[in-house]
């Protein structure tokens, strides 16, 4: 009797606990630190979407550009670790941010929780149509023979990364350009303000098919399915670059396990789906998976990468 009382009182409390099913019971918000129009942003909102349909709550993609992505990204290390807030993260907010800045307010490392890996993409060298030449090299003698002439238009610290790396390996100078997101520093590229960006592969494709820009090549090894006709940077003239941007998904340090799981479990049913890989391809992505704990270890590596090539390309923090 005495047992059975206990039983039905332990019950009875359980039941006026919150569930841990019920996750998500609102709204999830999906924090892109970069502009509409953005790959980050592209990434995002196909993701949401696909996320939405497995969760049954709304993703709420929520565009805070600002300081190379650092004011989103800071806002999400700083929120409630109660599974509502996530950002779409990269090269630029989790990785090469930790050399390029001196006092980034957060550590993609210990400050967030890494749920899962999304999608990569290379990026594409573009430039201004009444640029010389057809090849890196060609931008090489250039820049070589005009110190200093050449621009450079950036929109991410990964951008930044990319174009001070590429300078480096040609050895000429050429003067960087901030800019709030990579769309802005395209448009400036098409109209002739700035020489030269990397850009994400579907806007890049979209302008150089419409003879708005110039295409030298994408960073990866090898000539990208979506753009066959597109040589490497290597085949172009500059030997052995190889650099791909990435991006993740994370939520606030102290993420219930519970709902980290939750999480990756829907992160990964949305990546699986043919429609979103469908999805990502039309936009030069492909589907990166990597369970929380094997994104956590490649968050820590790229950190490390990242911080050897801002070293070498000798850009100073800012």
């Amino acid at each position: 009797m005495k047992r059975s009382a206990a039983a039905l009182a332990l019950a009875l409390g359980a039941s006026q606990l919150p569930a841990a099913a019920a996750y998500p019971d609102h709204p999830i918000r999906m924090v892109v630190p970069f502009p509409p129009g953005s790959i980050t942003d592209v990434v995002a909102r196909s993701l949401g979407k696909a996320m939405a349909d497995d969760l049954g709550q709304p993703v709420v993609v929520e565009n805070k550009p600002g300081a190379n992505g650092i004011i989103g990204t800071h806002d999400v290390a700083r929120a409630k670790p109660d599974g509502y807030t996530l950002v779409v993260v990269g090269v630029s907010t989790a990785a090469s941010g930790v050399s390029l800045f001196k006092d980034l307010p957060y550590n993609p490392a210990t400050d967030l929780t890494p749920i899962g890996a999304v999608a990569e993409t290379p990026y594409l060298l573009v430039g201004s149509p009444r640029m010389p030449g057809a090849k890196v090299s060609d931008l090489f003698a250039y820049g070589a023979q005009h110190p200093g002439k050449l621009t450079y238009a950036y929109g991410s610290g990964s951008a930044q990364v990319f174009g001070a790396k590429l300078a480096a390996m040609g050895k000429i100078n050429v003067t960087p350009v901030p800019y709030r997101g990579g769309p802005q520093a395209l448009t400036d590229v098409i109209g002739g303000t700035v020489d030269l960006t990397f850009t994400d592969l579907a806007n890049g494709l979209q302008q150089a098919r419409a003879g708005k820009v110039k295409t030298y090549g994408v960073s990866t090894p090898e000539r990208f399915p979506l753009a066959p006709d597109i040589p490497t940077l290597n085949e172009s003239g500059a030997a052995g670059f190889d650099l791909t941007v990435w991006f993740g998904l994370m939520g606030p340090a102290g993420l219930p396990a519970p709902v980290v799981t939750r999480l990756s479990q829907s992160l990964d049913k949305a990546l699986a789906s043919d429609e979103l890989k469908q999805t990502y391809a039309r936009q030069g992505l492909s589907v990166k998976q990597q369970t929380p704990a094997e994104f956590g270890g490649f968050v820590r590596a790229e950190i490390d990468k990242w911080a050897d090539i801002v070293k070498e390309t000798g850009i100073p923090p800012q």
